[in-house]
């Protein structure tokens, strides 16, 4: 369900020009204003956050940008690690980097576990 994606009960509405993608699923969006509302942010941070390359929007301007609804979560995120260890945003960016680095190798790890564990199992 995309609207419980934003976690914050915003309306999100097929992007127009999208429609519907190849696999029969609706795309959708969220405006620079929506995602304001949804996040709890000014638009200033959301600048912020995008010239930082921590959220890529599609859309060349902030007039036309258009925000997958994930990004959401990950400007809170961000404004929280800004805001509780005081981090400037390039700091924000490297520390979001890490954090999704860190938790691929987990995934990675525990993956592997499994494979290791299937394969003692066969001896």
């Amino acid at each position: 369900n995309p609207v419980a994606a934003t976690g914050s009960g915003c309306e999100l509405r097929p992007a127009p020009e999208l429609g519907v993608n190849a696999m029969s699923e609706t795309v959708y969006y969220l405006s620079l204003s929506e995602i304001t509302h949804c996040a709890h942010v000014s638009e200033e941070t959301v600048v912020t956050i995008v010239e930082q390359g921590i959220v890529q929007p599609r859309g060349a301007h902030p007039a036309e940008w258009q925000f997958e609804p994930p990004m959401v979560a990950t400007l809170q995120r961000a404004c929280r690690l800004q805001r509780d260890l005081e981090l400037d945003w390039a700091a924000v960016a490297l520390a979001l980097d890490l954090l999704d680095e860190l938790e691929q190798l987990r995934q990675d790890n525990e993956r592997l576990r499994r494979q290791l564990g299937a394969l003692m199992e066969l001896e």
